[in-house]
Protein backbone atom coordinates (compact mmCIF):
# COMPACT_ATOMS: atom_id res chain seq x y z
CA UNK A 1 0.00 0.00 0.00
CA UNK A 2 0.86 3.55 -0.42
CA UNK A 3 0.72 6.43 1.92
CA UNK A 4 0.07 10.24 1.57
CA UNK A 5 2.35 12.91 3.02
CA UNK A 6 -0.05 12.73 6.10
CA UNK A 7 0.31 9.28 6.60
CA UNK A 8 -3.14 8.17 5.60
CA UNK A 9 -3.45 5.16 2.95
CA UNK A 10 -4.75 6.19 -0.60
CA UNK A 11 -7.82 4.88 -1.41
CA UNK A 12 -10.05 5.58 -4.44
CA UNK A 13 -13.58 4.72 -5.59
CA UNK A 14 -15.70 4.08 -8.30
CA UNK A 15 -18.45 6.02 -10.24
CA UNK A 16 -20.43 4.37 -12.47
CA UNK A 17 -23.78 3.74 -11.04
CA UNK A 18 -25.90 6.98 -11.51
CA UNK A 19 -29.67 7.37 -10.14
CA UNK A 20 -32.24 6.44 -12.54
CA UNK A 21 -29.68 4.26 -14.56
CA UNK A 22 -28.31 1.84 -12.74
CA UNK A 23 -24.42 0.50 -13.45
CA UNK A 24 -25.59 1.05 -17.27
CA UNK A 25 -22.48 2.65 -18.52
CA UNK A 26 -24.27 2.90 -21.75
CA UNK A 27 -27.08 5.10 -20.44
CA UNK A 28 -24.84 7.63 -18.57
CA UNK A 29 -26.02 11.04 -17.63
CA UNK A 30 -23.15 12.77 -16.18
CA UNK A 31 -21.37 14.38 -19.03
CA UNK A 32 -17.42 15.56 -19.15
CA UNK A 33 -17.35 18.52 -22.20
CA UNK A 34 -14.17 19.80 -23.38
CA UNK A 35 -13.18 23.26 -22.88
CA UNK A 36 -9.87 24.28 -23.81
CA UNK A 37 -7.18 22.16 -22.17
CA UNK A 38 -9.83 21.14 -19.34
CA UNK A 39 -12.67 19.07 -18.94
CA UNK A 40 -16.08 19.84 -17.22
CA UNK A 41 -17.72 17.39 -15.57
CA UNK A 42 -21.60 17.26 -14.44
CA UNK A 43 -23.99 14.73 -13.02
CA UNK A 44 -24.58 12.74 -10.25
CA UNK A 45 -23.14 9.06 -9.29
CA UNK A 46 -25.27 7.03 -6.95
CA UNK A 47 -24.40 4.31 -4.77
CA UNK A 48 -20.43 5.03 -4.42
CA UNK A 49 -18.48 2.22 -2.12
CA UNK A 50 -15.91 4.25 -0.41
CA UNK A 51 -16.85 7.95 -1.42
CA UNK A 52 -16.32 9.56 1.87
CA UNK A 53 -12.73 7.85 2.00
CA UNK A 54 -11.33 8.47 -0.71
CA UNK A 55 -8.91 11.21 -2.15
CA UNK A 56 -9.96 10.35 -5.97
CA UNK A 57 -12.87 8.88 -8.02
CA UNK A 58 -12.89 7.06 -11.58
CA UNK A 59 -16.02 8.78 -13.33
CA UNK A 60 -17.67 6.99 -16.06
CA UNK A 61 -19.04 10.15 -18.22
CA UNK A 62 -20.60 10.90 -21.65
CA UNK A 63 -18.50 12.58 -23.92
CA UNK A 64 -20.38 12.20 -27.07
CA UNK A 65 -23.96 11.16 -26.81
CA UNK A 66 -23.95 10.37 -30.70
CA UNK A 67 -21.26 7.44 -30.41
CA UNK A 68 -23.93 5.89 -27.94
CA UNK A 69 -22.11 3.16 -25.50
CA UNK A 70 -18.82 3.96 -27.52
CA UNK A 71 -19.20 7.72 -26.08
CA UNK A 72 -18.39 6.97 -22.91
CA UNK A 73 -14.88 8.14 -21.38
CA UNK A 74 -13.06 7.07 -17.62
CA UNK A 75 -11.64 10.27 -15.73
CA UNK A 76 -9.91 10.76 -12.51
CA UNK A 77 -11.18 13.26 -10.82
CA UNK A 78 -9.76 14.33 -7.51
CA UNK A 79 -12.51 14.62 -4.58
CA UNK A 80 -10.88 18.15 -3.43
CA UNK A 81 -12.08 19.80 -7.06
CA UNK A 82 -14.00 23.29 -6.89
CA UNK A 83 -17.54 22.06 -7.26
CA UNK A 84 -17.18 18.32 -6.19
CA UNK A 85 -19.50 17.31 -3.51
CA UNK A 86 -20.61 14.31 -1.18
CA UNK A 87 -24.16 13.47 -0.52
CA UNK A 88 -25.21 11.71 2.85
CA UNK A 89 -23.54 8.09 3.82
CA UNK A 90 -26.43 5.64 3.35
CA UNK A 91 -27.58 3.90 6.30
CA UNK A 92 -26.93 0.34 5.58
CA UNK A 93 -27.96 -2.94 7.20
CA UNK A 94 -24.40 -4.33 7.11
CA UNK A 95 -20.63 -3.52 5.81
CA UNK A 96 -20.43 -0.36 7.48
CA UNK A 97 -16.43 -0.51 7.42
CA UNK A 98 -16.60 1.18 3.96
CA UNK A 99 -18.95 4.32 3.49
CA UNK A 100 -21.98 4.77 0.80
CA UNK A 101 -22.74 7.92 -0.88
CA UNK A 102 -23.74 10.03 -3.61
CA UNK A 103 -20.87 11.89 -5.79
CA UNK A 104 -21.91 14.92 -7.09
CA UNK A 105 -20.35 17.38 -9.89
CA UNK A 106 -21.36 20.84 -10.38
CA UNK A 107 -19.15 22.28 -12.96
CA UNK A 108 -16.19 20.49 -11.99
CA UNK A 109 -13.17 21.38 -13.58
CA UNK A 110 -10.52 18.51 -14.55
CA UNK A 111 -7.22 18.38 -16.66
CA UNK A 112 -7.17 16.41 -19.94
CA UNK A 113 -4.56 14.71 -18.28
CA UNK A 114 -7.16 13.28 -16.03
CA UNK A 115 -8.63 11.28 -18.96
CA UNK A 116 -7.88 7.47 -18.76
CA UNK A 117 -10.00 6.29 -21.73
Amino acid sequence: HESNEDGKLNIGCFGLSEPGNGSDAGAASVTATEDGDEWIVNGTKAWITNAHEAGAAIVFATTDKSLKHKGISAFVVPMDAPGFSLGAKEDKLGIRASSTSNLIMDNVRIPKSHLIS
